[in-house]
């Protein structure tokens, strides 16, 4: 495909507490992408002033050390003898409760190199620079000495991106942080923000192969599709026995289970380890009545993750029950899925297994515990849903509806099926008259998948983790459900993403206190524009008249 050809592209990376290493590894296997740098654009978001646990610094530092600064984005501050690299901290509205619902943020541009470039030594490699732009969320003044300033969660994240760009697509009113980002984006791509199409989302400890970006990218040039997602692998099968039960399992829900589901165009989970958004789609008339809504009025795009629904639910802070609290406070990504298969149920989320993820997995079982609470709560609530979306593709059972249903009640039963499955066997063991059709039955269900698997990868590795699968099946069908069943009001992500110091939830739980909107003004960008032309003429002009009497 020629350059001409592929859709801009942003790439998202939220980052909380991870380490050096795991940083470096994933920005390098987004630098040594083969997708062309010119139609890139890595926007990474740090949620907070965090400092991991075994780190020696917040995860921001580590961030701004590995970016090749921009000296366009330099500032001249009294008292310093050199221009420094300190953005503004601009406020903006959160997606949280009370006073917390304020919020500033620094906005880093500048670009990102291979890390290959230092140890080879100039000349030996030649890598391209990739843009990159850093957002810190620094916090309001009030809560610097509290533990996280700045902390409001990934999906505050995430919207700081998304609303950004819908404001832009419908010249909807700027926030100062808006505007900064805007300005910055467009000085390090060398076009206009409005250029990009697609959003990639990246977790902070996943390392991509070369060519997966450009094969998510490519399942963009169907019209139809509004979101993809790749395989995704682990990279630490062997740290300890919680890994490696992983292994299969991982491969049937990201591999199998996608797969299965991309037939119908309706895969109800685009992972945050590795997927891709459509932002917007040329307006193609054919499609008019039944791929958005009606009330929908652009002249050239249609607005996918743009789409000011999507935004407005996605972005709700007020979040008081059960059920709204699993969609919205335990699996982001997943209830990002669900609200873009209700938005437009006619359009696709498909699986593209050639674009390949490896990720880092919980390496011990109280981690592996407290993730899955949250997994297996949130899917439930957002296959519940589903359920009752109209115009997903198939009819009657061989329909996505139905598969959603068969989802959700076999998530529900899982442990008592898992129950009649250990009396079927000592029933086998134990009676003159064994019941031999179950038998089959539960051979075949255990076993197809094996087998299916040997047949489309032929790898005899997978032999021997499917062994070590069924022999965690207890874990996987009765112990985990049941906890998570037991804690489905519990909203906390327990022992996932451990910090150094005091910890106080991952910043979408309630907070006391009033909003402030004092300092934050929201403008149209023509505004912003010609406020920012009459600066820069008196800063020339001051500029100037120093010259002069100097």
């Amino acid at each position: 495909m020629h350059d001409a050809d592929v859709l801009h592209t942003l790439i998202m990376i939220p980052a909380y507490s991870e380490s050096l290493s795991s940083l470096t590894a994933t920005l390098d296997s987004i630098a040594r992408s083969d997708f062309p740098k010119s139609h890139m654009c890595m926007v990474v978001v740090a949620d907070g002033i965090v400092q991991g646990s075994g780190n020696d610094k917040p995860t921001p530092d580590y961030l701004i050390s590995l970016m090749e600064r921009d000296s366009r984005f330099e500032y001249e501050m009294r008292g310093s003898a050199a221009p420094v690299w300190l953005p503004e901290a601009l406020p903006y509205v959160a997606v949280a409760e009370g006073m917390k619902r304020k919020n500033f943020a620094r906005v880093y541009a500048g670009w990102y190199k291979d890390s290959r470039k230092a140890k080879a030594g100039d000349g030996e490699i030649n890598v391209d620079r990739v843009p990159m732009i850093v957002i810190v969320k620094s916090g309001t003044p009030e809560e610097q000495n509290m533990p996280k300033p700045g902390n409001r969660g990934k999906r505050d994240s995430q919207l700081m991106l998304m609303q950004f760009l819908s404001r832009l697509m419908f010249d909807d009113r700027f926030s100062a942080l808006d505007f900064d980002l805007y300005e910055k984006l467009k000085a390090l791509a060398g076009y206009p923000a409005s250029k990009y199409q697609v959003c990639l989302m990246v977790d902070a400890d996943t390392r991509l192969e070369k060519d997966a970006i450009s094969h998510l990218v490519d399942a963009f040039a169907d019209p139809k599709v509004m979101g993809v997602c790749g395989e995704t692998r682990i990279c630490n099968k062997m740290g300890s026995w919680v890994t490696a039960i992983q292994v299969y399992e991982y491969y049937i829900s990201h591999h199998l289970s996608k797969a299965f589901e991309s037939i119908f165009g309706g895969v109800t989970c685009l992972p945050g380890c590795f997927s891709g958004y459509r932002i917007k789609v040329p307006h193609q008339k054919k499609f008019a009545d039944d791929l958005y809504p009606s009330h929908v009025d652009t002249n050239e795009f249609v607005p996918i993750l743009a789409n000011p629904d999507v935004i407005a639910t996605y972005g709700e802070h007020q979040v008081h029950t059960l059920h709204r609290k699993n969609l919205l406070l335990l699996g982001e990504d997943r209830y990002l899925t669900t609200l873009m298969l209700q938005a437009f149920p006619k359009r696709k989320n498909i699986f593209v297994p050639k674009a390949i993820c490896h990720t880092v997995v919980p390496d011990e079982f109280k981690v592996l515990l407290s993730q899955r609470r949250r997994w297996i709560n949130s899917t439930i609530h957002n296959l519940w849903c589903l359920i009752w979306v109209r115009g997903l593709c198939g009819v009657f059972c061989f329909s996505m509806q139905f598969v959603v249903f068969m989802e959700l009640i076999g998530s529900l039963i899982l442990p008592a099926a898992t129950g009649f499955t250990i009396y079927l066997l000592v029933n086998t063991f134990t009676s003159a008259n064994p019941q031999i059709l179950p038998l089959i039955l539960l051979a075949a269900v255990l076993g197809l998948p094996a087998i299916l698997i040997l047949l489309t990868i032929r790898n005899i590795e997978y032999g021997f983790w499917f062994f070590v699968y069924l022999l965690a099946l207890p874990i996987w069908q009765v112990v985990l459900p049941l906890y998570a069943f037991w804690r489905f009001d519990e909203f906390g992500w327990g022992e996932t993403r451990k910090i150094a110091g005091e910890d106080n939830g991952h910043g979408d739980g309630e907070e006391e206190g009033v909003f402030d909107w004092k300092g934050i003004q929201m403008k149209r960008l023509e505004e912003w524009l010609i406020e920012k032309g009459r600066a820069d003429d008196t800063k020339r002009r001051t500029a100037l008249q120093l010259a002069r009497e100097s």
